[in-house]
């Protein structure tokens, strides 16, 4: 019997997926690790041995999946991708874990779940509350999926594959965090799983898997007299030993905050937390936190460095039948020459996370009132019914999908 875990991240994130291996392999010996590069290698030198890199052997078109989603969404679309191949290789337990999660404990129990079940889900949290106290709001909680795909493990069997291409079709286009299409990139379409296989699947309530910001308010982290840590039901006082922690969200360089986010909710209001997080911590940087944290996202711009701004992603997949292009990412292809043509190109040559400095959100902030009392002069001149009618238009129209017009006539 093969078992086996995998996470994936950018070069910006290495330091915490490299923690995660050491961590996972120090108490799961006989498991096998990887780590799937959701990256071009560049910088990345003798470093190239850790990782499975991309490949159109197993990740079809994956330069178009690069193009059209952000890194967040590209590196959860290619997850059942990841799945695929390790099945292929006779893996027969496989488990995701997230890059910023932390093991603690020995998995064997997660994968003595999938000698039963196909697949296990955890949910954002499990204790039903009429006065809810939780950090992530209940309404976001609805939006992003009632399950933390920051974890799931998988079967190989007839149930798990068919999940996985299932999984695969979806992600190969419809993968982005798009409220208005109430998609939440990978983990929404997760809900679905416990109708279309109400036998196969575990909803674990263990509460030492998967405790995170969205969760702690139902769990307190506990340390036995040996040393170890354990996580507190909060309503039922049940202890559970913590498998792993998993820290999203969080900036080693900003250690009180759990989650950079939420800044309210910080180890002064969680402080059973505090020797985790500094063991954590000091992992982080051993791992070159320092050096892989300030690595660029390579798919950020094309070739010729021109910056790959959200617009051009969400055009890209609007118009993906109009411009047959192997690689989207090549100056010279159609769809950069039309945006040129088009005069959509913004000359930024940058490859950065965020293009905009604190000078431009300034400037974003005063554009936005001037907008503001545009709106309201409209709806002086038009009425408050006709603007309405205007605000319903407007919704629709100024979604990024919608901007093709800037790329072609409307007949």
């Amino acid at each position: 019997m093969k078992n086996a875990a995998f996470t994936i991240c950018a070069k910006n994130y290495l330091a915490q997926a490299f923690t995660l291996k050491k961590s996972f392999q120090k108490l799961n010996p006989n498991c096998d690790f990887f780590i799937f590069l959701s990256d071009d290698p560049d910088e990345l030198g003798d470093d190239l041995k850790h990782f499975t890199l991309l490949n159109d052997s197993w990740l079809p078109g994956w330069k178009k999946m690069a193009f059209k989603y952000n890194v967040i969404e590209f590196s959860t679309s290619i997850k059942p991708f990841c799945f695929e191949k390790m099945f292929d290789e006779g893996f027969e337990k496989v488990l995701y874990l997230d890059p910023d999660i932390y093991v603690t404990n020995p998995l064997d129990e997660i994968y003595e779940y999938l000698d039963e079940k196909s697949i296990v889900l955890t949910p954002h949290y499990c204790n039903i509350q009429t006065e809810y106290t939780g950090s992530i709001t209940e309404e976001e909680i609805l939006f992003v999926g009632i399950y933390n795909l920051g974890f799931t493990a998988i079967r190989n069997n007839s149930t798990g594959s068919k999940i996985v291409k299932w999984w695969m079709n979806r992600l190969a286009n419809k993968c982005y965090a798009d409220k208005f299409d109430a998609l939440h990139v990978d983990q929404k379409w997760m809900d679905f799983i416990p109708a279309f296989f109400p036998n196969d699947v575990l909803i674990t309530h263990h509460m030492g898997i998967n405790p995170a910001i969205w969760n702690l308010h139902e769990r307190e982290l506990v340390i036995d007299k040996n040393g170890e840590y354990q996580i507190k039901n909060i309503e039922t006082q049940e202890l559970f030993a913590l498998l792993f922690f998993h820290f999203s969200g969080f900036d080693p360089f900003k250690p009180k905050l759990i989650n950079r986010r939420h800044p309210k909710y910080n180890t002064d209001v969680y402080p059973s937390y505090i020797p985790l997080f500094k063991s954590y911590i000091d992992d982080v940087y051993e791992n070159g936190y320092d050096t892989y944290s300030k690595m660029s996202y390579s798919f950020n711009s094309f070739k010729n460095g021109e910056n790959i701004i959200p617009l051009y992603r969400r055009l890209f997949r609007a118009l993906e039948s109009d411009f047959p292009v192997e690689n989207p990412f090549e100056e010279g292809n159609n769809f950069f020459k039309a945006l040129d043509e088009n005069r959509l190109l913004t000359g930024v040559k940058s490859n950065a996370f965020s293009t905009f400095k604190e000078t431009e959100k300034l400037r974003r902030g005063t554009l936005g009132n001037l907008v503001i009392k545009a709106f309201k002069f409209v709806k002086f001149l038009i009425g408050i019914r006709y603007y309405s009618s205007l605000l319903t238009f407007v919704n629709d129209i100024t979604r990024l999908d919608k901007q093709i017009f800037l790329m072609k006539k409307n007949d």
